[in-house]
Protein backbone atom coordinates (compact mmCIF):
# COMPACT_ATOMS: atom_id res chain seq x y z
CA UNK A 1 0.00 0.00 0.00
CA UNK A 2 1.14 3.57 -0.78
CA UNK A 3 1.42 6.31 1.89
CA UNK A 4 -2.13 8.73 2.17
CA UNK A 5 -1.95 11.49 3.83
CA UNK A 6 -5.12 12.68 4.80
CA UNK A 7 -6.81 16.08 6.10
CA UNK A 8 -10.46 16.66 8.11
CA UNK A 9 -11.92 19.82 7.73
CA UNK A 10 -14.10 21.54 10.58
CA UNK A 11 -16.79 23.65 10.19
CA UNK A 12 -17.29 25.72 13.97
CA UNK A 13 -18.94 29.12 12.57
CA UNK A 14 -22.34 30.54 11.53
CA UNK A 15 -23.78 28.57 8.56
CA UNK A 16 -25.01 32.14 7.01
CA UNK A 17 -27.21 32.11 3.74
CA UNK A 18 -30.80 30.67 2.46
CA UNK A 19 -31.02 26.74 3.02
CA UNK A 20 -33.48 25.63 0.29
CA UNK A 21 -32.51 21.53 0.89
CA UNK A 22 -32.71 19.60 3.66
CA UNK A 23 -30.49 16.47 4.94
CA UNK A 24 -31.82 13.35 6.64
CA UNK A 25 -30.22 11.60 9.78
CA UNK A 26 -28.43 8.27 8.07
CA UNK A 27 -31.12 5.37 8.60
CA UNK A 28 -30.06 1.78 7.90
CA UNK A 29 -32.50 1.12 4.98
CA UNK A 30 -29.92 3.34 2.79
CA UNK A 31 -27.51 0.97 3.80
CA UNK A 32 -27.21 -0.73 0.09
CA UNK A 33 -27.81 2.18 -2.00
CA UNK A 34 -25.03 4.40 0.26
CA UNK A 35 -22.47 1.06 0.49
CA UNK A 36 -22.88 1.25 -3.66
CA UNK A 37 -22.03 4.95 -4.12
CA UNK A 38 -19.54 5.53 -1.48
CA UNK A 39 -17.43 2.17 -2.97
CA UNK A 40 -17.78 3.48 -6.57
CA UNK A 41 -16.97 6.92 -5.56
CA UNK A 42 -13.40 6.07 -4.08
CA UNK A 43 -12.64 3.00 -6.26
CA UNK A 44 -10.42 4.44 -8.87
CA UNK A 45 -8.34 6.26 -5.91
CA UNK A 46 -7.96 3.05 -3.91
CA UNK A 47 -7.16 0.73 -6.66
CA UNK A 48 -4.35 3.58 -7.83
CA UNK A 49 -3.07 3.79 -4.21
CA UNK A 50 -3.23 -0.30 -3.90
CA UNK A 51 -4.85 0.33 -0.54
CA UNK A 52 -7.01 -3.13 -0.44
CA UNK A 53 -10.33 -3.87 -0.31
CA UNK A 54 -10.57 -1.78 -3.08
CA UNK A 55 -14.40 -1.63 -2.15
CA UNK A 56 -13.99 -0.82 1.28
CA UNK A 57 -17.90 -1.36 2.77
CA UNK A 58 -19.39 -4.55 2.49
CA UNK A 59 -21.20 -4.92 6.00
CA UNK A 60 -23.90 -2.88 7.82
CA UNK A 61 -21.56 -2.76 10.74
CA UNK A 62 -18.66 -0.70 9.08
CA UNK A 63 -21.20 2.30 9.29
CA UNK A 64 -22.81 1.71 12.81
CA UNK A 65 -20.30 4.03 14.81
CA UNK A 66 -20.96 6.49 12.02
CA UNK A 67 -24.34 6.48 11.14
CA UNK A 68 -25.20 8.80 13.75
CA UNK A 69 -22.84 12.02 12.27
CA UNK A 70 -24.03 10.67 8.82
CA UNK A 71 -26.74 13.25 6.87
CA UNK A 72 -28.19 12.15 3.69
CA UNK A 73 -29.58 14.59 0.91
CA UNK A 74 -32.40 12.65 -1.02
CA UNK A 75 -33.61 14.24 -4.55
CA UNK A 76 -36.94 11.63 -5.80
CA UNK A 77 -36.52 9.11 -2.72
CA UNK A 78 -32.34 8.32 -3.93
CA UNK A 79 -29.83 9.30 -2.19
CA UNK A 80 -27.82 12.96 -3.71
CA UNK A 81 -25.40 13.60 -1.66
CA UNK A 82 -23.75 12.33 2.03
Amino acid sequence: MKEIIAYEMLFKGVLKGNNDFSCIPFQRKYWDEYMGIYNECFYEMRKDLEIEPVNFYSDYSQMQDKACGTFLYLHNGAIAGV
